[in-house]
C-alpha cells in the first residue's frame, strides 16, 4: 500500500506529536510504502525517519510528488485544524483518494471549548467538510472517540501511539521519600496544572511529613512558569514543587528512572506519549480522565486516577501517600501495561485497518 502521510510538525522537540508522529510512520514503513510531507517551514531534525519539508504550505501540490505518491492509495493528516488540510483534502476528493485524519485530542468536547468561538466558526466555514468526508478518523483511544462524540464522521478506528521496549526500568527498592514527575509543556488548563498545584496546597503538611516532592519539566506555554512559580512562593511549596527545564534523550531517560511515580492531571489529551513512556519505564502514574487513559491504568492496578476536578485529585494523592506498600507491584504493572503499545504491533494492526478500509 502507498500512504502518504501529511503533518505540520514544529521543529521543537516539545509536545507528544513531535515524538509519535515519526515513529508512527516509521514503523509503518516496515509494512508498507511510506511517504511524509511536514507544512512547517522549520522542518524537523534528527527524526527517525525522512521528513520532506515545506517552508511554504501552499507551495505544496499532491501532483507535483513522484509516483506513486501523486496518487497515493491513502493519505493520512496529523491533527486537524490547518488550513492547508482543507484545501489539500479538497483535491484529494476530486481526486477519489480516501483519507485519514488523526485528530490527536483536538476533537473532544474539553479541546472544542478551547477558543471555543472560534473554533465554532472554523468548524462552520471550513473544517466540518473537511472531518465529514474524510474515509475515517483515527483516534488514539477508546476514551477521546467517546470524548469527542460520534457526530464527526461515521466512521472511525482505534490506533493508539506507541513506546519502545526500555532496556533499563525502574527498580522499586522503596524508601523514605517520593518524588514525582512531571514532563511535558508548561500549560496551566490543557496539562492541568492549576489541578496539581490546588491539590499540593491541601495537602502541604502531608507532603512534607511524607517527603514527597516534584518536579515539573517543561518549556514555558504563555508565562506558565511564572504564574507558577508565583502561586509556589505564595502558598509555601518551596519544599514540594520545583521547576525544572525542559529534558530529553539520556537525561530525561535519567530524570524518570531517579522518580517514584509520574503525573498527568490534563484536562484532554489525545494519547499522552509521556503517560506512555513513563509506564514503559515502571512508573505507576496518578492520573486524571482527561489524560484519556485513566481507564487503563485503573484496570492494570498501573496508578491511581481520579476525575478532572481538584478534590479528586486531592483524593488521588491521598490514596498514592498511603500505598507505598503497593509501589512495587503498580511499578511492574505499569510496564505490562505498556507492552499493549509496541510500535511493531500497532503497525502491523493499522496496515490490516488501512487495507480494511481502502477495500
Amino acid at each position: 500500500m502507498n500512504i502518504l502521510y501529511i503533518s505540520s510538525l514544529p521543529e521543537s522537540k516539545s509536545g507528544g506529536p513531535r515524538y509519535s508522529v515519526p515513529n508512527q510512520i516509521a514503523f509503518q514503513s516496515k509494512y508498507d510504502h511510506v511517504y511524509w510531507v511536514n507544512l512547517n517551514k522549520h522542518g524537523i531534525k534528527n527524526s527517525y525517519i525522512v521528513s520532506h519539508d515545506y517552508e511554504d504550505p501552499k507551495l505544496f501540490k499532491i501532483e507535483d510528488l513522484a509516483p506513486p505518491f501523486n496518487n497515493p492509495d491513502l493519505v493520512i493528516f496529523q491533527e486537524v485544524y490547518n488550513l492547508a488540510y482543507c484545501k489539500i483534502s479538497y483535491i484529494l476528493r476530486k481526486k477519489n483518494i480516501p483519507y485519514i485524519i488523526t485528530p490527536r485530542g483536538s476533537l473532544t468536547q474539553s479541546a472544542q471549548k478551547q477558543k471555543g468561538l472560534k473554533k465554532r466558526l472554523g468548524n462552520i466555514l471550513l473544517f466540518n467538510k473537511f472531518i465529514k468526508s474524510a474515509s475515517a478518523i483515527q483516534y488514539l483511544t477508546k476514551m477521546e472517540y467517546e470524548s469527542s462524540g460520534s457526530n464527526w464522521n461515521d466512521n472511525h478506528h482505534i490506533i493508539p501511539n506507541g513506546t519502545d521496549t526500555r532496556v533499563e526500568t525502574k527498580d522499586w527498592k522503596g524508601s523514605g521519600s517520593l518524588k514525582g514527575i512531571f514532563i511535558g509543556r508548561m500549560m496551566m488548563n490543557h496539562k492541568g496544572i492549576d489541578l496539581l498545584i490546588q491539590a499540593c496546597i491541601q495537602l502541604r503538611d502531608k507532603l512534607i511529613k511524607e517527603d514527597c516532592n516534584i518536579l515539573l519539566y517543561g518549556p514555558d506555554r504563555n508565562g506558565a512558569k511564572e504564574i507558577i512559580e508565583k502561586q509556589i512562593k505564595q502558598n509555601s511549596l518551596e519544599d514540594i514543587i520545583e521547576l525544572r527545564p525542559e529534558i530529553h534523550g539520556k537525561e530525561k531517560e535519567q530524570a524518570l528512572l531517579e522518580s517514584d511515580f509520574f503525573i498527568l492531571t490534563s484536562r484532554f489529551e489525545g494519547h499522552p506519549m509521556g503517560l506512555i513512556e513513563a509506564l514503559s519505564y515502571g512508573l505507576p502514574c496518578i492520573v486524571t480522565t482527561g489524560s484519556n487513559m485513566a481507564g487503563e491504568v485503573l484496570e492494570a492496578n498501573a496508578g491511581w486516577t481520579a476525575e478532572t476536578n481538584e478534590q479528586s485529585v486531592v483524593k488521588a494523592f491521598e490514596r498514592l501517600l498511603n500505598e507505598k506498600d503497593q509501589f512495587s507491584l503498580k511499578s511492574e504493572n505499569a510496564r505490562n501495561l505498556s507492552k499493549r503499545y509496541d510500535w511493531d504491533v500497532l503497525a502491523r494492526s493499522a496496515k490490516e485497518e488501512y487495507e480494511s478500509l481502502i477495500n
